[in-house]
């Protein structure tokens, strides 16, 4: 039976000025079965909802990309891809579908991570298979916005205009600036394609559906002339409009918000739960942002479900609800594991290649790769793990060693947060182009377009290259390891029994070839240092004074030691339960950036490009054969020595 989506007209012509300036003219839609009643029936009924959140692009299984087989079960180890989350989500819906209703929601965060999100304003391919998966809904997470309101709209035109797209909810999200970067979204607004809510209409229940941004994925997307009014007071009123105007029976809020993990390892906290607390009326949130896989639901007083399933597709959430004369009650929850054992929808797997084709096309040819190209080989995996620190080393000395050797500075510098996959060996060891990337994903360019943060290099004192490493050292108990310095070309040593913002005691230049000399890290050592990161994490060490509200002073300097010209928002430190470290965007003086002259044309230095240039350079047993990435001793060199 066919669905279709109409607009409320009750809510298109009696819009208030608060609602036009959340999201668009155009709020409220309803989706309804032909010949289905518009009020809840009578007695017991139930319902289930399929969920994803934090899917990041990934639309091929976690793994080395040439050992993914969707189509065939039990000869491969990797989770995810959309081909098997199709099929699941098929098998499920159709077992479910004699109980009561099935919702399909995703929670946001459904770019970015992968070269698809690399590529999504070319493509729109997330939205575009996910709504053929069957998805209903889904809103924004902070890494949609990551390529800016643009790159955001376009992704969303390309996926509508090809006719398949989720609703996309955002009630907190405010573009109504009059600002020329916005003008495509208010489009995509006035035409109904980006709402505040929706209204689904099936099985004999009205579900009234709207997204919302939490406070720390909110700090994440500052810089645009986006702006997001307060969650809790958006919530009640949505509940207010849904309850009163839509007379909705069920009121659904996909949530990029997030939980926060106890000392004992479980969860009771967090934005979500804090959302459900403050507005009651809130009957479900299907969560996000903190890629938390939740084995049980949270039940918040005493009611409201608040779930979550993990990250990049990896599994899909089965939440079921009883609706009795108005009480809700959770009937079961599980989180089902994307595995080999699922055999891959071929239709959606058939779109998946056609999408590459597009994505070598417009983000790796011109530097002279392409997405299936075998890069290099793996022995054993390299993981990135923050937890463990010792197991995350050879990947965080290999990537830093890449920086270094790109720009030639003193220093490459890194966090873990943003090593945002490791490697796995798989079947083969082979590690292609699209592995690769994985790594290093995230951020955008100054002086090209391209996708991919830029290397970036600034010149400190010995003493701010400690204030730095004290920032970052500062660990968060709820993602422990995340922003754990990595270093190239330095070694240092810490002992965190010592005060707050004291615990650096030696840094030492040098390498394991050359040895170490220790540095005078006091205010007495005027003598500059280069230091080489991606924009993506050079924006962070250029807040730290904000965030320390000056007790970290730095100032990012060019070698003839003249402040570079940043601007960075004065924002609180938001460490409180975020697995990534997208900063606020901000100006940067483009004399910073690394640059390299290929066909006549000036290109930025990538991060990832820095990486496969590295490994590509690595050396070979007989000509023909790919590099291998050995771990040993000197892979696994500790440059970050705990004597505390």
């Amino acid at each position: 039976m066919k669905t279709t989506r109409t607009n409320s007209s009750k809510s298109r012509d009696n819009i208030s000025r608060r609602e036009f300036l959340t999201v668009s003219a155009a709020v409220g839609a309803t989706v309804c079965l032909p010949g289905i009643l518009s009020a809840a029936t009578s007695g017991k009924q139930t319902f289930t909802i399929l969920h994803t959140n934090d899917l990041h692009s990934n639309l091929v299984g976690l793994g080395p990309e040439l050992d993914y087989s969707p189509f065939t079960t039990g000869d491969d180890t990797t989770r995810g891809g959309f081909a098997r989350l199709a099929t699941l989500i098929a098998k499920r819906k159709d077992a479910r579908k004699a109980q009561g209703p099935v919702l399909i929601l995703d929670a946001g965060d459904y770019s970015m991570g992968t070269a698809f999100g690399s590529a999504i304003g070319h493509t729109g391919a997330e939205l575009q298979l996910m709504s053929r998966m069957g998805c209903d809904a889904t809103t924004f997470g902070n890494h949609d916005f990551d390529l800016g309101p643009e790159v955001l709209a376009s992704a969303i035109n390309v996926a509508s205009k090809a006719g398949h797209i989720p609703a996309v909810v955002a009630a907190n999200t405010d573009i109504s600036k009059d600002d020329p970067s916005l003008a495509a979204l208010k489009s995509l607004a006035k035409a109904g394609v980006l709402r505040r809510y929706t209204v689904i209409k099936r099985g004999g229940l009205r579900f009234g559906i709207f997204g919302m941004m939490g406070k720390e994925s909110i700090f994440y997307t500052s810089g645009s002339a986006i702006t997001y009014p307060d969650a809790i007071e958006t919530a009640k009123e949505m509940v207010k409009v849904l309850r009163e105007t839509e007379k909705v029976d069920i009121i659904i809020c996909l949530s990029h918000g997030g939980l926060v993990q106890n000392k004992d390892g479980t969860f009771t906290d967090g934005e979500d739960v804090r959302l459900a607390k403050a507005v009651p009326g809130i009957d479900v949130i299907i969560g996000g942002h903190t890629h938390t896989a939740l084995q049980e639901a949270i039940i918040v007083n005493g009611r409201t479900p608040v779930v979550q399933t993990g990250k990049y597709g990896q599994n899909l959430g089965e939440l079921v609800i009883t609706l009795d004369g108005g009480k809700l009650t959770v009937e079961s929850y599980k989180l089902h594991p994307i595995d080999d054992t699922i055999p891959g929808d071929k239709a959606i797997a058939t779109e998946i290649e056609t999408f590459k084709k597009r994505v070598n096309k417009v983000l790796f040819a011109s530097r002279g790769y392409s997405i299936d190209q075998p890069l290099c080989m793996i022995t054993a995996d390299v993981p990135n793990t923050f937890t463990d620190i010792a197991a995350s080393t050879p990947l965080a000395n290999l990537i830093t060693d890449s920086f270094r050797k790109a720009t030639h500075a003193d220093i490459g510098f890194n966090a873990n947060g943003t090593m945002r996959a490791g490697l796995t060996r798989g079947k083969s060891g082979v590690q292609t182009v699209y592995d690769v990337f994985a790594v290093a994903p995230l951020g955008a360019g100054i002086v090209d377009p391209t996708a991919g943060s830029t290397l970036v290099t600034g010149w400190f004192t010995a003493q701010e290259i400690k204030n730095i490493l004290e920032f970052l050292l500062i660990d968060n108990p709820a993602h422990p390891g995340e922003y754990f310095p990595r270093a190239s070309g330095m070694r240092f040593r810490y002992d965190t029994t010592r005060p707050r913002f004291d615990v650096v005691t030696a840094i030492e230049l040098g390498d394991i070839d050359r040895g170490y000399s220790a540095i005078d890290i006091t205010e007495k050592n005027e003598r500059l240092y280069s230091l080489t990161c991606s924009l993506y994490i050079g924006m962070i060490l250029n807040a730290i004074p904000k965030y320390t509200k000056g007790k970290l002073p730095l100032v990012p300097k060019n070698k003839e030691g003249q402040p570079l010209k940043s601007k960075v928002e004065a924002l609180d430190d938001p460490r409180s339960g975020t697995p990534d470290l997208l900063p606020p965007p901000g100006t940067l003086d483009q004399t910073s950036v690394a640059t390299a002259t290929q066909n006549g044309a000036i290109r930025e230095i990538k991060e990832w490009q820095a990486i496969m240039d590295h490994l590509r350079s690595l050396p070979v047993k007989k000509a023909g054969d790919l590099p291998t990435i050995v771990i040993d001793e000197r892979a696994k060199e500790v440059r970050a020595i705990k004597v505390g």
